[in-house]
């Protein structure tokens, strides 16, 4: 829409005539002057007219229409005598401007458009049609690389091997990510988990498949892609994806949705290799707050001293001793320590925090307070 705000803006420097460019469903799409609501039912008689252009009150109306389809009515306030023929120099404009986004329309330009909130429904529904899309179920995956795509050959590799479906969509977004949409109907086919029946014990009736089965297929498909381009292409990535979504303008939700979940992980799940928007858990909480209420958080529970970083040792020690329950015995002898050791080490941790972790709720309180921690740093 900037482009034809462009040219709105401009000749209307040259012309001064105000005019004013409403969408297909009479919505004001840009305007050169003030817009004015009270124009909209006039915008939709005009609409549902045979005419191209008329005069009604003080403004000329043109209909802009390309490849048989209108997109646009613009409004040219009809104040000079020449107002008529600027209006159909401008409609002239906008039309070459639609015939040539048209022209250079591809599935790549056509996702990174949608996704970036820069194609009005009009635009939306003459893309589609040119390019021969049907509405399915997508999820958004965004993959980052650190040490970026450009000198390996990851991104083709990956739109060969993951995006070659019709309704599959695939665009770089810059040096550092891309986008995959990929049609589910396609992951649950190919990425089976293991609780799914046998085809042979399957029956005729079918069931469509639940929110855990799309869950479940989706997950491994992250993971795989992951796993892939590590193996294959020599790169470690993460990946962010998505919630489902069932139309075209939903497909710019579900691409935040996954830049979410990778900044997310970013903060608060370093670990991971792959996060769903939806298992983002008390991290989409952390992530929402401000920080003037995370400092006060911090400070009540590290007072002046807050760890800003605790040594390697100590961090793995932590680790372990949550992903077992806070169980003693056992992060004793995955770390090879003897329990009197493991002791030793939580309790000098106790010295340092003033929390005993071997409570659950100091643990708990601890957790939650590195994670504001993080969420903190991230914003500095």
């Amino acid at each position: 829409m900037k482009k034809f705000q462009s040219i709105l803006s401009e000749i209307m420097e040259i012309s001064r005539i105000p005019m004013i460019l409403y969408d297909s469903g009479g919505n004001c799409a840009a305007s050169a002057g003030e817009s004015d609501d009270s124009l909209i039912p006039s915008v939709l008689e005009f609409i549902g007219s045979d005419v191209d252009s008329q005069s009604l009150g003080s403004f000329h109306y043109f209909k802009v229409i390309c490849s048989d389809t209108l997109f646009y009515v613009l409004l040219v306030s009809n104040f000079t005598s020449d107002s008529f023929t600027i209006g159909r120099l401008t409609v002239c404009q906008l039309q070459h401007l639609l015939e040539s986004q048209e022209d250079s329309v591809t599935k790549s330009s056509f996702i990174r458009n949608l996704v970036n909130g820069t194609l009005s429904a009009a635009e939306i529904n003459r893309q589609t049609k040119k390019l021969k899309l049907s509405p399915v179920s997508w999820a958004a995956f965004v993959i980052e690389c650190e040490e970026g795509f450009a000198d390996s050959y990851a991104a083709e590799m990956l739109e060969h091997a993951f995006a070659g479906h019709k309704m599959d969509f695939f665009c770089e977004l810059d040096e550092m990510h891309l986008l995959l949409m990929k049609d589910i109907s396609n992951i649950l086919k190919e990425f089976k988990t293991s609780g799914e029946p046998s085809k042979s014990r399957r029956k005729k009736a079918v069931l469509p498949p639940d929110a855990e089965q799309i869950s479940a297929s989706l997950k491994l498909f992250a993971q795989t892609l992951a796993d892939t381009l590590r193996a294959e292409a020599m790169v470690q990535t993460h990946i962010g994806y998505s919630t489902v979504a069932d139309g075209f303008a939903q497909l710019a939700r579900i691409y935040q949705e996954a830049s979410t979940a990778l900044r997310i992980r970013r903060t608060f799940f370093t670990e991971r290799d792959t996060i769903a928007y939806d298992k983002l858990g008390i991290g989409r909480l952390i992530a929402q707050l401000p920080a003037d209420l995370c400092n006060v958080f911090l400070y009540e529970v590290f007072g002046t001293h807050i760890p800003d970083d605790l040594d390697e040792e100590t961090q793995n020690t932590i680790q372990k001793f949550y992903e077992n329950n806070l169980n003693i015995s056992e992060t004793a002898r995955q770390l090879y320590l003897h329990r009197n050791t493991l002791v030793y080490r939580l309790e000098r941790l106790e010295k340092m925090l003033g929390l005993d972790i071997r409570r659950f709720e100091d643990a708990m309180t601890f957790k939650l307070a590195m994670m504001v921690l993080a969420h903190v740093r991230e914003c500095e």
